[in-house]
């Protein structure tokens, strides 16, 4: 046999056959635990001469090792693409730090994981499987169009600056490129969401994770006052809480009464803090309103209608209180937004086709003197939609038009899709909820892409939910087993709230 071996392969051929095709789990073993020692003792000759209040020289004596511990890292990802989607998720909450650049702003340990991540899975996909096969969607191309056109917007921005801006543009170039990177990593995360979940599991270890992390930030929020960091309960937390809590409590028929009623304490501990605390932050709670009326809606028109009418009812009996919350944030909000929002589409008429490029906008601002001192930051748009019109211009925004737009389709039809398991089927009636609430969130601010000098680029950390919801509802579609008409149509088990006392359907 190993004579024919010879006869058949080349040298190379045969390097390959014994090291990677018949003995590859073997050779890998052999090779990292060699990269191991190699790299320990480069670490320790490095390690000499450190100096433990200079940087670089610390960075030179572990970057070795920093290295190994990327590739395991890597390997990892490689060989657990849904269990990477979940960790980054749970660190996502736990973890809203990262490591400082020097300009003002940290790459969070989040942001780090995801960029790592899809290099993995994009290595994985051209290099070994060559095929780019995924699951199904109507978001997929949008997608892609628009990491490229952001990657032109970068170049493009950069190479044809106005003469006035072009020395702010050579200056901000790292903030541009991770404001870029952040404008593709985000949409990205719904791929790789989409298709990294493939088990019940999987969904159910984030949705209760979600709810049970929700609850003991509601607590320390109404108890102690805020959260201790670095845990994440940031931008628009409450109401993807609420939203999934609601959910499990309306449409979960297996879950125990006492359950049910923990979900809806725990929407009530939310409610309490973004419609009582936070009244005058209309970004913090209408959200958390749209999921709760879409959510009414599947359950019972009648409840809605209830619901509804109570609002009406403290409405008029509190109008004194609400003229003067909401004069109050139209003076601040109203008119510094919409005075900027003018002044970026100002900015895009002579930026058509590409935008500003990332950050560009607000460089443009500057030179253009929009700048109200007294103001400061408020004159940016705090406007998803005028953010990525003002960045990537005409051709960028028709495409994220054209993404959530799919994304829309999408979720209409997971809505006809049919489950039998009562946690799936109320899991679907939330991700179908967050829809609405995304399209809200990205009118009141940038929750969906974090503008880097309004939140920073580690607004990431909590801007990416909206992202892996959107994700997750596409691997949900998929999970579903593909029923003819007639199954379809079959009548929806009614839920029953022991608290309330109502069907689950009118």
């Amino acid at each position: 046999m190993f004579s024919a071996v010879l006869q058949r392969f080349s040298f190379l051929g045969w390097i390959r056959y014994w090291l990677f095709d018949r003995y590859y789990n073997i050779t890998l073993r052999v090779m990292l635990i060699g990269a191991c020692f190699g790299f320990s003792a480069l670490t320790a000759i490095l390690s000499r001469d450190i100096d433990f209040y200079n940087f670089n020289s610390i960075f030179k004596s572990v970057i070795l090792i920093l290295l190994m511990f990327g590739l395991t890292i890597s390997i990892f990802m490689y060989r657990n693409m849904q269990a990477t989607a979940l960790v980054i998720f749970i660190l996502s909450t736990l973890v809203n730090d990262g490591i400082s650049t020097g300009t003002g702003t940290k790459l969070t340990f989040t942001f780090l994981a995801l960029m790592m991540w899809m290099v993995v899975w994009l290595f994985k996909k051209a290099i070994v499987d060559r095929n780019f096969k995924i699951q199904t969607a109507l978001p997929n191309w949008p997608i892609a169009l628009f990491c490229i056109v952001v990657i032109i917007a970068f170049v493009w921005s950069g190479a044809y600056a106005e003469e006035k801006a072009s020395y702010v543009f050579a200056q901000k170039s790292l903030v541009r490129l991770m404001t870029g990177l952040v404008l593709i990593i985000s949409p990205v995360t719904l791929v790789l969401f989409a298709n990294a979940f493939r088990t019940k599991s999987a969904f159910r270890t984030f949705t209760w994770w979600f709810i049970g992390f929700g609850l003991y930030m509601a607590t320390m929020r109404l108890t102690v006052g805020d959260t201790p960091p670095p845990l994440n309960g940031k931008g628009q937390f409450p109401t993807w809480f609420v939203a999934l809590a609601l959910g499990q409590a309306l449409f979960n028929t297996n879950l125990r009464w006492y359950m049910r009623l923990l979900l809806l304490i725990g929407v009530l501990m939310w409610a309490q803090i973004t419609l009582g605390l936070g009244i005058t932050w209309l970004s913090g709670w209408f959200p958390v309103v749209v999921v709760i009326a879409v959510l009414l809606t599947f359950y019972s028109r009648k409840l809605l209608i209830f619901a509804l009418l109570c609002v009406v009812a403290w409405g008029v009996l509190n109008a004194d209180f609400i003229n003067h919350t909401f004069g109050k944030e139209q003076d601040e909000s109203g008119g510094t937004r919409s005075t900027a929002w003018a002044r970026a589409f100002d900015v895009v008429a002579k930026h058509f086709l590409f935008g500003a490029g990332p950050a560009g906008y607000e460089y443009y601002f500057e030179v253009y003197g929009y700048y109200d001192g007294s103001v400061g930051t408020a004159d940016l748009s705090h406007n998803n939609y005028i953010d990525i019109i003002a960045q990537t211009g005409v051709v960028g925004f028709a495409l994220w038009v054209l993404m959530w737009g799919g994304q829309g389709w999408m979720l209409l039809k997971l809505f006809f899709k049919r489950f039998d398991d009562p946690f799936l089927r109320a899991l679907k009636y939330s991700l179908i909820a967050c829809y609405p609430a995304i399209l809200v969130a990205m009118m009141l601010g940038d929750w969906i892409t974090p503008f880097p000098y309004t939140q920073s680029l580690t607004g990431i950390d909590y801007t990416i939910w909206a992202w892996m919801i959107s994700g997750i509802s596409i691997a949900l579609y998929h999970f579903a087993p593909n029923l003819n008409p007639q199954e379809q149509e079959k009548p929806v088990e009614r839920a029953l709230v022991p608290a309330l006392e109502l069907s689950g359907t009118d």
